[in-house]
């Protein structure tokens, strides 16, 4: 049987990581992305066609893959259907034996019944073997994501958090727990909450970003309403803005600031920092 990963999200910042470690370890890997032709693939790296939204997709993607890493479609608060989808779809093709599943750190405080805790379940009673990788907050959303064109725009990090704290972490190391995961199965079905080794307010986040930046960047806790007219200019979908204020409401409410000690003991090395990302990439604040 041939041995290939399938990562979706192949262009992501997780999912482009995953695929080059996978790669350097000598493993096989498809990376599944909606641009096959534009993918700039290593050795070892086949890019196939693959879009969430496009279910004839799932079917040659999934084609001689024996292990798969899978991720919820960036901003859609209905993901649980798509992944639930992609893990039948993989039952019925007969190949895959080993999935690794991303979702969100407390998911599995959730109701059975809502979200990605149904993909969850789904998954640990698929009778496949399962990985379940459960982070927190991104660091590299200081340099992207929904923070850096607040920064862009209005000098700032204006955000509905109030001072919560959280254990943000770094993408690469999300990924290289996810490639630890797919070549040592002692981590077959097992499930783990992945933060970095620090919890920090935005307050003492944009402190070190503007240490490194050279310039103040302040931040702010605003109210629900303004981050809705806020990311509502911003072009996003009310569907979309009522997700992320359900995350934020989760942050006032202390549940990102736990810190997990999965990433050192996985890896063997401490989480990387917001301060070692942000000096390594200073340019973009400035």
């Amino acid at each position: 049987m041939s041995k290939k990963i399938l990562v979706v999200g192949a262009t992501g910042n997780i999912g482009r990581t995953l695929v080059n470690l996978l790669a350097e370890k000598g493993e096989s890997v498809k990376a599944a992305t909606r641009h096959p032709e534009t993918y700039q693939a290593h050795a070892n790296v086949e890019a196939v066609a693959f879009d969430y939204d496009q279910p004839e997709s799932y079917g040659p993607a999934l084609a001689k893959a024996d292990r798969l890493f899978l991720l919820p479609k960036a901003g859609d608060p209905e993901a649980d259907k798509t992944l639930i989808a992609l893990i039948e779809r993989a039952k019925q093709e007969g190949w895959v034996g080993h999935i690794v599943l991303l979702t969100a750190m407390g998911v599995d405080q959730a109701d059975e019944n809502l979200g990605l805790r149904r993909a969850e379940l789904h998954l640990i009673n698929s009778g496949i073997a399962y990985t379940i990788l459960r982070p927190n907050w991104f660091i590299q959303n200081f340099a992207g994501g929904f923070i850096l064109p607040s920064i862009k725009a209005m000098g700032g990090i204006y955000l509905p958090a109030g001072d919560a704290k959280t254990s943000f972490i770094d993408t690469r190391d999300i990924a290289a727990v996810a490639a630890e995961a797919f070549t040592d199965d002692r981590h077959w079905n097992k499930e783990y909450t992945l933060t970095g080794g620090e919890a920090l307010s935005y307050q003492e986040a944009a402190a070190i970003v503007s240490e490194v930046a050279g310039r103040t960047i302040p931040y702010a806790s605003i109210s629900e309403d303004d981050a809705r007219v806020g990311l509502s200019r911003m072009g996003w979908p009310a569907v979309q803005i009522d997700f992320m204020l359900q995350l934020f409401g989760a942050v006032r409410q202390g549940w990102t600031a736990a810190i997990s000690p999965v990433v050192a003991e996985i890896l063997g090395e401490e989480a990387k920092t917001l301060k070692q990302f942000a000096e390594e990439n200073a340019a973009v604040w400035k």
